[in-house]
Order: structure tokens, then sequence, then C-alpha cells
């Protein structure tokens, strides 16, 4: 559990900062859930078919890699809660637009956008959570990384509620789009947390030469790539595999994976203060690969899909909160280390969803 002070005059900032950088982490969380989903829609409203529209894949993450360096330059260069504001401006917009936009070369730079305002926010939001809870760094990635899976869980669910209500995916985006525009009055009346130089603090390691920066980066890499792979394709397989023949069924099942990332972020807690973050890494990591050969190997059935997702994402849940608490372990967060992590899994994100679009989810 979380070790916490009573909420005093003190202390009430510091909650009231960590409060909005988690509802930001729930935001990119639901737009990390959005494309996905979609993709059913978007194929609809342009007439072409969803192996096309496997670029809006690589356009996200390429976004996501430019928002991740712009973020990690501009750090502390303008005021952290400033730049925050300018990523959740970018945000709101784009939400509005793209489920109007029916021209696969419209949705491309759309698409490229949202990566990049989404990644810009949560290298800034990741970067200051760490500075404010820098003492207990790691119960609050795993708190951090639950509010993203929740996010991650609420946006497939709404897509495929605004679908079978209105036959349209707009109302859910707005919805986002509203939840933007609700963060941005809160964090604009906080202050932004000082880096550790700023405070006196001594780092533990200089900025940009963080000792764990490569070994965490290509974690990333793999982990992000994997995670954005399932819970994107997901439904087009179960599609594809006559699992189901409904996209708003088929939705539910990238929300099934997103239930057991969340449940498992909050189960793996406990641990997490009795495990050191690399063997968490290693366990699960090792559980990850076992349950992807067994989902090669086994007979089409939505049950055994069903298993074989909630425990993917299971496995999965821990991985990311404890390569950040790792880092923090071992030297000072800055946004430039953050970024490059980032920046790594912006490009395991970019390129595994293409790759399992062209090779995998379509050879049937």
């Amino acid at each position: 559990m979380l070790r916490t002070r009573p909420i005093t005059r003190g202390n009430r900032l510091v909650w009231g900062q960590t409060s909005v950088y988690l509802l930001c982490f729930s935001l990119v969380g639901i737009l990390s859930a959005t494309l996905g989903p979609s993709i059913a829609s978007f194929s609809a409203a342009a007439g072409v078919p969803p192996s096309e529209l496997s670029t809006l894949f690589v356009t996200d993450a390429f976004g996501s890699v430019c928002g991740s360096l712009l973020a990690g330059h501009l750090l502390d260069r303008i005021a952290p809660h400033v730049q925050a504001v300018l990523g959740l401006t970018g945000i709101t917009a784009l939400v509005v637009a793209i489920p109007l936009l029916t021209r696969p070369e419209l949705l491309l730079p759309a698409w490229w956008g949202l990566g990049m305002s989404k990644t810009f926010l949560i290298v800034t939001v990741n970067t200051l959570l760490i500075r404010v809870r820098s003492e207990q760094v790691g119960p609050y990635m795993n708190v951090a990384d639950f509010f993203l899976g929740v996010g991650s869980l609420l946006m497939p669910m709404a897509i495929a509620q605004s679908i079978t209500w209105t036959d349209d995916l707009r109302w859910a985006y707005w919805a986002a789009g509203l939840a933007a525009v609700l963060l941005m009055g809160r964090i604009w009346s906080l202050p932004s947390p000082r880096a550790a130089a700023d405070r006196g603090g001594d780092a533990q390691a200089a900025p940009g030469r963080h000792p764990l920066v490569i070994p965490v980066a290509a974690l990333l890499f793999l982990y992000v790539g994997a995670e954005i792979s399932f819970s994107g394709w997901i439904p087009s397989y179960t599609l594809a595999r006559g699992i189901t023949d409904s996209a708003a069924t088929a939705a539910y099942y990238t929300s099934l994976f997103w239930i057991a990332i969340t449940v498992g972020r909050l189960l793996w807690l406990p641990v997490t203060r009795r495990w050191p973050p690399q063997r968490l890494i290693l366990v699960n990591v090792t559980a990850c690969v076992l349950i992807l050969g067994a989902l090669w190997v086994s007979p089409v059935s939505s049950l055994l899909l069903a298993v074989e997702t909630v425990a993917f994402g299971f496995a999965m849940s821990s991985i990311f909160p404890s390569a950040f608490t790792w880092l923090a372990q071992r030297g000072e967060v800055t946004g430039k280390v953050s970024a490059w992590c980032l920046c790594a899994a912006s490009v395991g994100a970019m390129f595994f969803p293409w790759w399992i679009g062209q090779f995998v989810v379509f050879q049937h």
C-alpha cells in the first residue's frame, strides 16, 4: 500500500499536483486505446480495407517519437505546466477533428499530431510526477500506470457504446476532448514542481548520462511495441478469424486486455515494495513470452482467446512502472532521460503494430 501523510496546508499542493498528473496519465491511456477499436469504423468511412490503414499505427507512433524528443528538449526551458497545457490543447483540437475525417490522406497527419500531443503530455507529467513523489516513486509509478490502464479500459467501451447507440464513434472522441479541456483548467491553476537541482538536491547521475538509459529504452521499445500491437490489432484479429462479426463486440477484447493490465497493476502493488524492479521485470517478461507462444499455437476459440488476453495483460502490467522505478533508483530521471526512454517506446509502437498488421493479423 501507499504510505501517505495526513493532508495539511503544507502538503495539499503536492496532492493537487499528484492528482492532476494521474488524471493526465488516464487521458493518455484513453488516447492510446483509441485507434485499434476505431479501425473498422475508419475503414467503412474511407471505403478501404483495414490492412490499408495499418500505416495509421506507424504515423501515430512517429508522432509520439517527435513529441517525446520535443518535450524532453523543452522541459524546464518553459514552465512545465505551460508545456503540459500545450499538449492538452493539441489533444483537444485533434480529438474533435479526427472523427469528422473520412479520407486516409487526412487521417494520417491528424494521427501524427495526436501521437505527438499525447506523448508530449506524458513525457512532461511523467517527469513531474517523479519530481513531486521522489521519496515514494515506486508505488506511485504503479498507481500512475493504473490510471493509464483505467483510461485505456474506458475508451474501447466508450467507442463500442457510441457505435451501438449512434452508429458513430465521434461522441467517444468528443468526450475525451472535454476531459482534456477540464485538465487544462486544473493544471493551469497549479505551480510546477522544481527539479532536484533547483531544490538544492544532489542528482545521482548527470542529466542525459543516466546509467540505465540504454537497457530501459530497449526494454520499453519491446514492451510498448507488444502492448500497442496486441491492444490495437486484437479487434481486427477477432473479426478476421471469425470469432465475432461485430465491430462493437470485437472492441471489447481490447477492453478485456486493459482490464487485466489495470487490475494487475493494483495486484502487483504489494510486490513492488518487496521485490527489486529488475526481478519483477524478469519474471513478467518470461511470462509474456510463454503466453504469446501459447496464443500462436492455440486453436481459434473465443473463450481461450479471452483467457490468453487476460493472462497476457496481467503479465505485462508491472513491466512499464518497474522500468521507471529502476531508473529512479539509479539516478535522477530528468526530462531528457524520460524523453529518450519514451522515444524508444514510441519507435516500438511504430514498428511492431505495422509488422503484425502486414504479416500476422490478416493471415488466415
